[in-house]
């Protein structure tokens, strides 16, 4: 059993940097802990056309196409943003996982369903994994080793690689829930509905949605807070029933390491996610691309030491890190709102104007995009520039 690489964990980004680093004719072993790829979800599967595309993946896999939103503030206020184009896609997300992986499959990778890998030792020319499964366990080799393995990354805690600046747990679900506007999701702010984050309803159709909730802090309790936003939205919620939970976690920030020893991370285990929505599939399909070049690399010049391998961090700073260096500065700035605050600042954009900036430049791969121009609205520009004042104080 010895391996060109192994990546552990068989998610999106884990199966898209594996099919990548086979068709370069490397021997690549993919090992998945659960049975089913794709089992248990644990996303609210909302990606933009964009993603599909970078995925290679059927329009088969799509549920429904979303045009717009209700954004409803703590007092009660509600901004509708609409559009004539679909600007977000509902998708099969189990299924889109494994598209993924029969893509792989079919690049020549090996996928192990049901195996719980742990790392092992670092030798001078490979480190060795331990396969466990229901049959009994088995150590295998590997010149390289990737962790896609989440946000409890065991692969990144073997390399001692640094944490992420936050966590944002959330309670989530598959309802049974009347949908009447099939194109449009919901979205509830506040620090009493979701504190540090935002509740959502994203309709799969008329009668079917995906419901959840997320929240900053060790001590928030997020199923406490997804009952208080069912209870508080009586008129959205009437009538649901829970299929079944899909809740999870997903880390905020920008990784300052993502390689260590014959080791890189890609994924949620690199951080790769949005600070503002908590999306990871886009990033994590861009980051197996960059993992995948610089993998290939080293392989084929037999370096794969630390230093080589550093040049995947350099490719990701350089493509992603200003998106999300400005998305923290945003998410930073709301994180400071009061309640009031966010509900002046939805009366100020519930105007012609600003509903067609935001329909023009919303894109929920690059928020920054419509976060720059939001920035010269009189309420998020005190708030904009008094952070970037205090920031110059500090630095002073």
């Amino acid at each position: 059993m010895n391996y060109d690489v192994i990546v552990i964990g068989g998610g999106p980004a884990g199966c898209e940097t594996a099919r990548i680093i086979a068709e370069k004719g490397y021997k690549v072993l993919v090992a998945e802990e659960h049975r089913k790829i794709g089992e248990p979800m644990q996303c609210a599967g909302l990606v933009s056309p964009r993603t599909l595309k970078t995925a290679s993946m059927p329009d088969a896999v799509i549920l429904n196409q979303i045009r717009g939103a209700f954004v409803h503030s703590p007092g009660g206020e509600v901004l509708p943003i609409r559009d004539q184009k679909a600007y977000a896609l509902v998708i099969d997300r189990s299924e889109f996982d494994r598209k993924l992986s029969e893509q792989a499959q079919c690049a020549g990778a090996e996928i192990l369903t049901g195996f719980r890998a742990s790392v092992g030792e670092f030798f001078s020319d490979e480190a060795s994994v331990k396969l466990k499964s229901r049959g009994g366990e088995s150590i295998a080799r590997t010149r390289l080793l990737i962790g896609a393995d989440g946000v409890n990354s065991r692969v990144a805690l073997r390399i001692n690689a640094p944490a992420a600046e936050n966590v944002i747990r959330m309670c989530a679900a598959e309802v049974e829930l009347n949908c009447p506007e099939i194109d449009m999701v919901h979205i509830f702010l506040g620090r009493e509905i979701a504190p540090g984050w935002f509740g959502w309803v994203i309709p799969v159709d008329e009668k079917r949605a995906r419901v959840g909730i997320g929240v900053s802090g060790r001590d928030k309790h997020p199923k406490y807070y997804f009952n208080r936003m069912v209870e508080t939205y009586p008129e959205i919620f009437k009538g649901m029933n829970i299929l079944r939970g899909t809740g999870g976690v997903v880390p905020i920030g920008m990784l300052p390491r993502n390689y260590g020893e014959r080791t890189l991370l890609v994924g949620d285990a690199a951080c790769q996610t949005k600070p503002i929505s908590g999306g990871g599939l886009y990033l994590g399909l861009l980051g197996a691309k960059l993992c995948a070049k610089v993998a290939a690399d080293a392989l084929s010049k037999g370096n794969l030491s630390i230093e080589f391998l550093s040049e995947y961090q350099w490719l990701w700073e350089r493509e992603m890190e200003d998106e999300i260096q400005t998305a923290l500065e945003h998410r930073n700035i709301f994180l400071t709102m009061s309640d009031k605050e966010m509900d002046t600042l939805i009366r100020f954009f519930n105007s012609p104007l600003w509903r067609s900036v935001i329909s023009r430049y919303g894109d929920i791969d690059y928020p920054s995009w419509l976060a720059g121009r939001l920035s010269f609205a009189r309420p998020w520009a005190q708030r904009f520039f008094m952070a970037g004042f205090k920031k110059i104080l500090n630095y002073c």
